[in-house]
């Protein structure tokens, strides 16, 4: 032995430059392979071990004989301590229990280096041929777990070699990377000393599936199992915290309670959360609970904001019988707050807003215009540090545009870039382009990322599928939830059978275009009364009126479909306002179109209010006429009074007596009571199923068909039931609460005195349309034609409710019969116009919410009209919106499923990352999804990347991913070679995209909001002329103040500051009144949104990974 040559019996070995511990072994093994003609044994000790070590060394193991590893784990902690007298055990037992942690720790160790092996076919070839080399016989593997073990040793079993022994682990950085220290030995009884305690320690140690921790990533993995670890990834710490956080104060379902965890999270986060559930699933009862823990677990004060209907209705009940309290004020009562309006004359609130913790907004969709008072009130009650929570209860966040909910989102984020850690580094860009990408959709399935942050949802068909058994107390006993099926009934009248020829007059008067006008239009509608500005010769027309005037062109058309009464009443209103105008003309004075703007701030059906504005109203609004068209405007608007008056007049030959939408209406309410009495056994029965609500977008139609059914009841013999029970109600009339409690007693909990059963037939408005319970009632007819099928959903929700005694409602619809058609196709037209009129004169922002896709989304909106006319009864089912579109609930509970599942459970927890599968799915394009994370940060990243494209376009939204890889306990594994192959360039594009996107979000450059120019404009006026009482550190604070992305009601009143300055006020007072209408608004400097920090792509890594390939020509796993 001493004539070899030394460095193949290495004496000292360590990782320095130009050697590695890795090398000697190599050396050494090579050449006692070339020396002995027989496989020499290797045995191994170590504490840690990884398959980089390995693959060092791979060639020479492979070609050894037997191969012994001995695995165990260090301790972690001096070997003399202080005994801990907390848990009252012996040193002794306390050592037991910290090597049971160690060895824990130890299989984690080797799970977490396995997970941080990498995604690439070199990686994986590696892996593989370390699995296919410890499953070999001639290799075992073991693990001491009765002691702790720090030696390490590379021991070769021959007649004349020795030991390495020292400090190296046999892993990468023992043997290339770390500064360690190794001594070979070579003496026979030395080399004995060290088999004899290795052999020792052998025996002591169980044997131990080392090969199982790799070779399961490379498991055909069905693809249920990838996909929820995919869910797991995304929901699932919350999924785990949600289990041991239950109980509450309030009683709540199973469903509610789920709600509520998810609320109080988000609200944790971002200070505020809309709890969007369907109609009748019990968002008080959630919002409720909130509102419990806030005033008695943290003794703070919630003020609760709520139409005044249900201030005084279900909440005012709701408080009383849990005997909470809350200050509860309606829309009206906040607005006219001198706390929050300087020009209010009302009480105001009943404490500093600084006072008030939580801001609970019910029917909050009510807040959807940011152009209100409204609007501005409630933001200047939100402002003030510390942030208020937040709680926006609304069924329907989406009515006319995404950007209502963009509007609902940004009272309660307080920064464009908080979302910058999911890649969205501008909200307000985020929402611009969903609509980009599609908008013709009200669905809001393109926000998801966020929605999924800020929203819970849940509709009546997910409470179906996944709660089947859930049960409420109802009279001290639990009774399991059902719900009413809603069935949808068509009812059809022939529009144009008393006014021959009077539809298409009309539709080309309304279908009037200025453009094409050459002095021959004599029948077309100018509206010029409401855009003067179109007369101006000095100055272009103002954008608003020109998309008003297309809004009004709208309204006229409704209302003519509404009913011959109210159409006729707007037409005489009208041409009355338009005789103002002339007067005013007369007298030298265009009075503007202004009024029409304030009307469409108050997102009010009321067109009537406004446009039959007395004359004191119009004085407001008059600049001299000298600039206009005097001539041409003054003509236009004669021709346009004498349009609307013959309008009115042939409107007004239509009675109750000849009207074929009322007698439609009467023969429905027959087979109504028909049917009720045929079914029922008791007259209460009876008397609950014939009860009817009746809806019409307006108060004139409400109040004709209520004089009509008073009429006709009375006289016609199959509705003398209902003879004496009709009422009505709309914003006219200040009797709601008489009429509900007498309509419903039972389901409104009509107080003593007030519960007499008085009312089968109420006419209404849309103010019923709201978080009223009238699930008594087993009937609706839609008196008008759904032009916004959300606004049925609303009214759906009064009577399809938890707790309804009835198994099915009934929904009417009456619809024109012939015309149909023509009015959607005229409709249509109209809203193309508005879009059009705008982009003309070149339009840089909405001045009309949702007038800039009022075209597009009439599509969608006409498509389910034609759906309701069908029958289709599913958009009360899914509350507007299919599938999960609008938050993950639906995965959620697809993960709680799974989880439910004990085996599952730990298969998902404990998948290997970097796993996958593949599925087939039918008409699929080929491609690819991911789930990674970067380093420890707390959330998952998603992308798909198509297979077939040469250079893919990687998406990165949640729910397309999700949707991509969705697959059931029934989904078939299809994963073939090509495929599996492709995986790895498609990771590689998808890292390298997931990196840029971090990247982004890395550079607070990035991160700045765009700020309005008119803010722009107001600070650097400001700076230019600073207060001279303002000290530099106030100043400061303004101008982040003021220099900030607010609302469009706030940038015009700076933008009005500004120009009076430029109109020759004094600098000094413009400048002091910008401080001041800062300090009025409450606006305050927002926090800057912390910057990411910088990653490499190594930070990347895959969790698991999902590929889908077109249905045909599927095979089978390999």
């Amino acid at each position: 032995m001493d004539t070899e040559p030394s460095e193949y019996r290495p004496e000292f070995a360590t990782n320095e430059e130009g050697q590695s511990v890795a090398g000697a072994l190599q050396q050494a093994l090579q050449y006692l392979g070339d020396k002995w003609a027989d496989p020499y044994d290797v045995s191994i000790a170590t504490a840690y071990f990884n398959p980089e070590g390995f693959s060092l060394i791979a060639d020479e193991l492979e070609e050894a004989g037997r191969v012994r590893l001995l695995l165990g784990t260090e301790p972690q902690n001096p070997l003399r301590q202080i005994r801990s007298l907390g848990d009252g055990a012996p040193l002794q037992r306390q050592e037991q229990e910290s090597l049971k942690r160690a060895l824990e720790g130890h299989r984690e160790h080797l799970e977490e280096d396995r997970n941080l092996l990498g995604f690439t076919m070199e990686a994986d070839s590696q892996a593989k041929r370390l699995v296919e080399w410890l499953k070999s016989d001639n290799v075992e593997v073991r693990l001491l777990k009765d002691r702790f073990l720090h030696g390490k040793a590379f021991l070769v079993d021959t007649d004349d070699y020795g030991v390495l022994a020292g400090s190296s682990n046999f892993t990468a950085g023992g043997l290339a990377r770390n500064l360690e220290l190794n001594l070979g030995q070579y003496q026979p009884h030395v080399v004995r000393r060290v088999r004899e305690w290795y052999e020792n320690l052998w025996e002591q140690a169980d044997s131990f599936d080392l090969a199982s921790i790799y070779s399961e990533r490379y498991d055909p993995h069905s693809p249920y199992l990838i996909y929820l670890r995919m869910l797991y990834e995304q929901y699932g710490d919350e999924i785990e915290r949600e289990a041991e956080d239950r109980g509450t104060g309030i009683h709540l379902t199973t469903f509610q309670e789920d709600g509520l965890w998810r609320a109080k999270r988000i609200l944790e986060k971002h200070n505020g959360v809309i709890i969007a559930d369907g109609v009748g699933l019990g968002k008080t009862f959630i919002a409720g609970e909130l509102i419990r823990e806030a005033v008695e677990e943290r003794r703070q004060r919630v003020l609760l904001v709520a139409p005044a209907t249900l201030r005084d209705g279900p909440w005012s009940t709701f408080l009383d019988q849990r005997q909470l309290y809350a200050e509860c004020v309606s829309y009206q009562e906040l607005a006219q707050s001198p706390q929050l309006n300087p020009d209010a004359t009302g009480s105001g609130l009943n404490r500093d807003i600084d006072k008030y913790a939580m801001v609970v907004i019910d029917e909050a969709h009510a807040y959807r215009n940011e152009d209100t008072l409204r609007s501005e009130t409630l933001q200047r009650l939100l402002s003030g540090t510390p942030a208020k929570d937040v709680v926006m209860l609304t069924a329907t966040p989406v009515n006319n545009s995404l950007w209502d909910l963009y509007h609902l989102i940004d009272y309660f984020v307080p920064n464009d870039a908080v979302f910058a850690d999911a890649g969205i580094t501008s909200l307000r860009d985020y929402f611009k382009e969903a609509m980009a990408q599609d908008p013709d959709a009200l669905s809001p399935e393109h926000l998801f990322d966020v929605l999924d942050e800020i929203a819970v949802r849940r509709t009546r068909h997910f409470v179906k599928r996944y709660y089947p058994n859930e049960t409420i107390p109802v009279d001290g006993e639990e009774v399991t939830i059902t719900f009413p099926e809603p069935s949808v009934r068509s009812v059809e009248y022939e529009f144009g059978e008393l006014l021959p020829n009077f539809f298409e007059e009309f539709a080309e008067a309304l279908d009037y275009d200025p453009e094409e006008d050459n002095g021959d239009q004599e029948d077309g509608l100018t509206l010029a009364r409401y855009m003067p500005s179109q007369y101006n010769q000095e100055r272009g027309p103002e954008t608003y009126e020109v998309q008003v005037t297309g809004l009004l062109r709208s309204g006229l058309l409704k209302r003519f479909e509404s009913s011959a009464h109210a159409f006729a009443g707007t037409c005489r209103q009208m041409a009355k306002s338009h005789e103002e105008f002339l007067r005013f003309l007369d007298e030298g004075y265009v009075a503007s179109g202004q009024l029409l703007r304030e009307w469409i701030a108050t997102d009010s059906d009321e067109v009537d209010e406004v446009i039959g504005g007395e004359e004191e109203d119009l004085e407001d609004e008059l600049e001299p006429a000298a600039p206009f068209d005097v001539e041409a405007l003054r003509r236009d608007v004669e021709r346009d009074r004498e349009l609307l008056l013959e309008f009115a007049e042939q409107a007004e030959t239509v009675t109750h007596e000849n009207d074929p939408k009322l007698a439609r209406l009467a023969d429905e309410l027959e087979k109504i009571a028909d049917q009720a009495a045929g079914e029922s056994i008791t007259d209460k029965e009876e008397l609950d199923r014939r009860k009817v609500l009746i809806f019409s977008y307006y108060a004139d139609t409400v109040e004709w068909v209520r004089e009509y059914l008073e009429e006709v009841c009375s006289e016609r013999e199959g509705l003398t039931v209902y003879e004496d029970r009709i009422e009505s109600t709309s914003g006219r009339r200040d009797n709601r609460e008489n009429v509900l409690f007498g309509f419903a007693p039972d389901s409104t909990d009509a107080p003593p005195g007030q519960d007499e059963d008085r009312y089968d037939i109420v006419v209404a408005t849309d103010v019923l349309a709201e978080g009223i319970n009238l699930q008594q009632v087993r009937h609706i007819i839609n008196y008008d034609l759904p032009w916004n099928p959300m606004r049925l959903v609303q009214r759906h929700g009064r009577i399809d409710r938890i707790g309804s005694p009835h198994d099915r409602v009934y929904i009417r619809c009456i619809f024109p019969d012939e015309e149909l058609e023509d009015l959607l196709q005229l409709e249509e037209r109209l809203q193309q116009k508005i879009s059009q009129a705008a982009a003309s004169i070149g339009v840089e922002s909405e001045v009309i919410p949702g007038s800039e896709v009022s075209d597009l989304t009439f599509a969608e909106t006409r498509d389910e009209i034609q759906e309701l006319r069908e029958g289709n009864a599913e958009i009360f089912e899914e509350g507007g919106e299919t599938g999960s579109a609008f938050s993950g609930e639906e995965y959620r509970q697809e993960l709680r499923g799974g989880l439910e599942q004990t085996d599952l459970a730990d298969r998902v927890r404990g998948l290997p990352w970097g796993s996958g599968s593949g599925k087939a799915v039918p008409g699929a394009e080929p491609g690819y999804v991911f789930c990674a994370r970067i380093a420890d940060h707390d959330r998952p990243y998603f992308r798909y990347i198509p297979a077939e494209e040469t250079d893919p376009e990687p998406v990165g939204d949640l729910l397309s991913c999700l949707a991509h890889a969705h697959s059931g306990p029934e989904t078939g594994r299809v994963l073939d070679e090509e495929m599996r192959q492709g995986a790895y360039e498609a990771w590689t594009t998808a890292k390298q995209d997931i990196f840029r996107d971090w990247q982004r979000a890395t550079d607070p450059r990035n991160l700045q909001p765009e700020i309005p120019k008119a803010m722009r404009e107001a600070a650097a006026f400001l700076r230019e002329h600073p207060p001279p009482d303002v000290e530099q550190q106030e100043l400061d604070e303004y101008l982040d103040a003021i220099e900030a992305p607010v609302r469009r009601p706030v940038q015009q009143r700076f933008r009005s500051l500004v120009r009076s300055a430029q109109e020759g006020n004094s600098e000094a007072e413009v400048a002091q009144q910008i401080v001041d209408t800062a300090d009025k608004l409450g606006l305050e400097p927002t926090d800057p949104v912390e910057a990411l920090p910088p990653i490499s792509t190594d930070d990347i890594h895959l969790v698991c990974w999902m590929a889908i390939t077109p249905a045909e020509g599927e095979t089978e796993a390999t």
